[in-house]
Formats: structure tokens, sequence, C-alpha cells
């Protein structure tokens, strides 16, 4: 094929899917569920109170997370969710914790990569994110590419990860380690909704480290994680504590990440994104967002053919000086290549220098209350052995 015939068929192939993208985000926006009638009530992480809706928006551009409990009772959308996950991975909603037990790790993959782009998926998320901006903003901007997270037991993932990332990426079925969302070329301004569909605790769940904002980590552009050495402040951080149907809200620049599971459950939940205000995309990738206002859709179609944006994210700090003056960091008693040796509950423990699972290096570990060394990726705790002489 010459150059020429190439380029023309790339440029055909483009052009097709665009106006295929076109329709089907017109096709979302007609099917609109207006929630607008369904009182939220809401909680602020940080400050560990209910707040007013009208409150909500500027705590999370401050760097606060927002929790809404049982938002798919009080939006009663149940049912809904009920039939999404009989009609894509042809269980019951209840039967989610246990998906890996009845299905296997290449099923499991093969239904998730579908249900993110079911007609009701990008309804529902679409609807959600609508009720929750629209106090707020005259336009809302809205992502159409949802994640349905099923973050299985690690025990069943840890000989398939290069399979699961091969077909989806990190982080749909096995752990993301710590990052900002940007770093995986979303727009700055970007705004996470996160519904748990099952139970996620400090063994499945999510970690967020609340006003990290204006923290800009070192990261590794390949892995889109943060840089191996670089804090994250596991004992600072937020740990999900949530029921089916609760969900939280925060900026995607705070700096979040996948707790290991180490649980015998498998953690379910519909991960998406919005904008308060027009995308700042990033220069690579321009993600596909629509406009709704005053009831009327706009595709956005001139940010898409533009097809880059002018926002990259910087990668320059070690250290989060607001975290650090609250000194959560270990002091070891000594260390070398193979352990760490400290002090926990006035007696000398040793642990493992470096992580069994993605081998990272633990003195950037802190302690749980527990007594136990958190690791600063995915949070693995690791329990100490008593010191010998």
């Amino acid at each position: 094929m010459t150059s020429l015939k190439r380029r023309l068929r790339q440029k055909l192939g483009f052009y097709y899917r665009f106006v295929k993208t076109y329709l089907s985000n017109r096709a979302v926006f007609n099917g609109l569920i207006d929630l607008s009638h369904k009182p939220l009530v809401y909680f602020s992480i940080v400050d560990d109170k209910e707040v007013p809706e009208s409150e909500v928006l500027e705590r999370v551009k401050a760097g606060d997370v927002i929790m809404v409990r049982n938002l798919l009772g009080q939006l009663a959308l149940q049912a809904q969710f009920e039939q999404l996950i009989a009609e894509h991975f042809a269980v019951d909603y209840q039967q989610l914790g246990d998906i890996h037990k009845l299905k296997t790790i290449e099923q499991i993959v093969d239904d998730a990569l579908v249900v993110r782009r079911s007609p009701l998926t990008l309804i529902l998320q679409s609807s959600i994110m609508q009720r929750i901006l629209s106090p707020h903003l005259k336009a809302v901007f809205l992502e159409l590419m949802p994640n349905l997270r099923l973050h299985l037991p690690y025990a069943k993932v840890k000989a398939h990860e290069q399979y699961i990332e091969s077909r989806m990426g990190r982080g749909k079925i096995n752990p993301h380690g710590q990052h900002k969302d940007s770093w995986r070329y979303h727009p700055k301004n970007t705004i996470n909704v996160w519904i748990s569909l099952t139970e996620a605790n400090d063994r499945n769940g999510l970690s967020i480290l609340p006003h990290s904002f204006d923290y800009n980590p070192k990261f590794d552009a390949k892995a889109q994680e943060i840089a191996q050495g670089v804090k994250t402040y596991p004992a600072q951080q937020w740990v999900t504590d949530m029921q089916p149907g609760d969900a939280i809200i925060f900026g995607a620049e705070l700096l979040h990440g996948s707790i290991i599971n180490t649980s015998n459950q498998s953690r379910v939940c519909l991960s998406m994104r919005c904008t308060p205000s027009e995308p700042e995309f990033h220069k690579k990738v321009t993600y596909n967002y629509i406009k709704v206002e005053d009831g009327r859709f706009d595709n956005l179609s001139g940010s898409k053919l533009k097809a880059t944006g002018d926002f990259e994210p910087q990668s320059s700090d070690a250290r989060f000086e607001p975290a650090e003056q609250k000194a959560s960091g270990i002091t070891p008693r000594h260390y070398d290549e193979q352990h760490i040796d400290l002090e926990v509950a006035g007696e000398l423990k040793r642990f493992p220098r470096y992580c069994p699972h993605a081998g990272t290096d633990l003195l950037n570990g802190e302690l749980n209350d527990q007594g136990k060394l958190m690791c600063p990726s995915h949070r693995m705790c690791l329990g100490g052995k008593p010191c010998q002489g």
C-alpha cells in the first residue's frame, strides 16, 4: 500500500470513528435520567461531618473527599444496576463479591471490556454525574469512558497480571499503584466519582491523600505511577470504609491508588470522571467528553478534532512538606538490603526491606495502628518479627 493510500485510509477511519462516537454520545444524552428531584446527603472525610450540598464542589476543589452513603438507594437506581450486572456478567448483583469464584479470569476480562461501553453503563454514570454537578453549575462536562473495576483477590490474579494488563491495562482488575489521573493523560481539572458496588475496606479498597493537589511527585511515565523511592505517606491517607451503593467524590489530582486485595472477596466499583468546566486536556490525549447545558447536547467536537490540549503534569518533588510536618514516617534503628529494624510499642522488630508483592522499598513505608509496616505502593501490611539478641 502506498503512503498516500495509507494516510487516506487512516483519515477515513478517524472520521468514521468520530461520527460513530458522536451518534453514541447523542444516544447517551437522549437517555439521561432526570435525578434532579432526588436529595443527597453529603459527608466530609476531612472534617468528619455532614456538609450541605452547596459546599460540596468547593470542598472537592480544595482537596476534601466527600462521601455519599447509599447513593444508589437515594437515587433509586438499585434495580438498574442489578440489571446491568445480570446482563453483562450473568450473575446476581449480590454475587459480585464472589465473581472470581464463579468465572474465569478470561471471562471476567471479556465482560469488563464490554460493560464499560454498554449504553446502560454510559447512561447511568452520566445521569449520576449530572445530578452531582448540576446544583453547582449551569454546564456540566461528562466523560463517556467509565470503568467498572473488578478488583479481584490478589491470590487469584497474581499469575495472570501480564495477561490482564495486555488486555485492559493496569488497575482495572489488578492493583494500581499510587498515581494522579493526569499521569494517565486525563484532564487537569478532572473530578472522580467512585461508587462501590461491594464492600470496599482497608484490605481491598482505595486510598487517597487529601489536600495533595500541590504535591507533584516524580512519576514513572511508562508505568503511569509514582516513581520508586518517592513518598506516598500511607499513614496519612484516607482509606475506603464503604458499603455497597456508597459513593465518594474527589479531585483526580489527589494522590490515590488501589489497596492490594488481600481479602477473599472481589471489590467491584464504578469509576467515572467529569470536569466542572471545559476539560483542560493533556498534550497527548483528548478523552471523550460531552457538555450538557440547559438540556442541550454538545459533543465538544472542536476540542476532539484538535486532538490535543495544552496541559502536561509536573514531575518534580520527592517530598510533600505539609505531610512531612506530621512526621508519620518510620525511624529505623538499623537497616540493610534485606531488613529494616524498627521499635514498635517498645519492642524491636525486624521487617523485610522490600515488599514481597512488587519489590517496593519499605523505607518509605509507615506503621499502621496495629504496628504493621504498610507498603507505600499498595498498602500491603507486613508484620514484623522480634529481633533476636
